[in-house]
């Protein structure tokens, strides 16, 4: 989420110079230079970095002292166990830190530790707790893992959209993007109603239009998938009112990316500069030390304009349980400000907090830290707390307008697309 990050960035560093420093706890930004040689020293590091850098504290309701009452003992014992010659292994260190960490709201953590003192019946080195899929996995239309899931969409997509809908006009694509370091995939599809008007429907694995579209017209391989989008954006922008039923984006299974897609999604049909969200950032140690809340703002993006609005064009957003991060923040923003907007499928994962790499926590006292190479950690959590319409959505998700679940559907992908399709035809 890049735009929004960098300025508040700017903002944190001007005013760091005169910060007063923790005067019960290290300042974040220095973690690196602090070390541990025991389980429970380990625990009360990593308790204490996330009691002063977690930005989520004003809605967790984690009783984060209880913890540390309830579980310092465990790791203790762990500590006397290795210390009577008795290995510690990586599933009763793992255990603990779940029991500790597991129930934390923000759903983009994940908690990544080393063994100090690895056992030899170990086949691995760490172990990584994740509390955001713990909680999703109890949700009750919870079906399988998101690497699975994404897989069935696209062999959806791939071998039997072409054979359950009519199509004008199908093409997918699949390349490595190097400023995101991996594999995309987009499919654009034109679908032909039998009333003879048409819907442009685009998917992507991942919020990447941003970094793809700035090789449009260029001899970078991801100018084949910045095609492909653009035909979406053309499609939208050019049909003809009588003959452009609607517009569909699948964000199914959409795994995150970049905040200035929205530019696309959202700028492409705003006739003025419009607040999107609004961010914030830990700019002290204590748990509830933030920083005002920041507007964040798209203007209209002439290439592609089109009023949907004036014109009354449905534009339907289809998510689930795996529509991550900005992945579920496209659906809850394109709600928010554009009227003729319309989402569909499950409540989404939770994972709302902009990040930024490590190196961004010595500007402020909040962010991932931590590195496997030097230490025997890595805390990767939100940099930023967002709120969509004055709400926080981080550990919740958004919630569609209307719930179609493929748990009802036997697991597959067409059910949703189909309700889709029918508000579009019935609008």
């Amino acid at each position: 989420m890049k735009r929004n990050i960098i300025l508040l960035a700017l903002i944190a560093l001007v005013f760091s110079g005169c910060r007063k420093e923790a005067d019960y706890h290290p300042y974040i930004g220095e973690t690196d230079k602090l070390a541990y040689d025991s389980y429970s020293s380990q625990f009360e590091f990593l308790w204490k970095c996330i009691s002063t850098g977690y930005v989520f504290w004003d809605v967790d309701e984690t009783d984060w002292d209880a913890v540390y009452e309830e579980y310092m003992p465990k790791f203790n014992a762990l500590d006397a166990k290795h210390e009577a010659g008795q290995d510690v292994t990586l599933a009763e260190l793992k255990t603990l830190y779940e029991g500790a960490m597991g129930g934390m709201r923000d759903h983009h953590m994940n908690i990544a530790v080393k063994n100090l003192f690895p056992s030899p019946n170990d086949d691995a080195s760490y172990f990584s707790v994740r509390p955001g899929m713990m909680e999703v996995e109890k949700r009750d239309y919870y079906i399988e893992s998101l690497g699975n899931a994404q897989y069935d969409l696209m062999v959806f997509l791939n071998n039997e959209i072409d054979e359950q809908y009519e199509l004008a006009a199908h093409e997918s694509i699949t390349v490595y993007v190097d400023e995101v370091g991996n594999d995309v995939t987009y499919h654009y599809c034109l679908f032909n109603l039998a009333d003879g008007r048409k819907i442009p429907y685009l998917w992507q694995s991942m919020a990447c239009l941003t970094p793809v579209m700035h090789t449009l017209g260029t001899s970078d391989p991801a100018s084949a998938a910045a095609n492909i989008i653009d035909h979406w954006l053309t499609a939208i922008k050019d049909t003809p009112r009588e003959q452009l039923a609607g517009i569909i984006l699948d964000n199914r299974c959409n795994t995150g990316g970049y905040q200035d897609d929205l530019d696309y999604l959202i700028g492409s049909f705003l006739n003025e500069k419009t607040e999107i969200l609004q961010t914030r950032y830990k700019e002290g140690p204590g748990r509830l030390e933030h920083s005002v809340w920041t507007p964040y703002y798209i203007d209209p993006l002439s290439k592609y304009h089109r009023d949907i609005t004036a014109e009354n064009i449905p534009y339907v957003v289809i998510c689930d349980i795996f529509s991550i991060s900005m992945g579920e923040i496209e659906p809850s923003t394109i709600k928010a400000v554009l009227p003729t907007s319309y989402v569909i499928g499950e409540r989404t994962f939770g994972a709302t907090g902009p990040l930024q790499p490590s190196n961004y926590i010595d500007l402020n006292y909040g962010g991932p830290f931590g590195d496997f190479k030097t230490m025997k950690h890595y805390i990767y959590t939100s940099t930023f707390e967002a709120q969509i319409g004055g709400k926080v959505l981080e550990g919740i998700g958004f919630t569609p307008d209307q719930i179609v679940l493929r748990k009802n559907n036997n697991g597959d992908f067409k059910a949703q697309l189909n309700a889709a399709i029918e508000y579009i035809k019935n609008k």
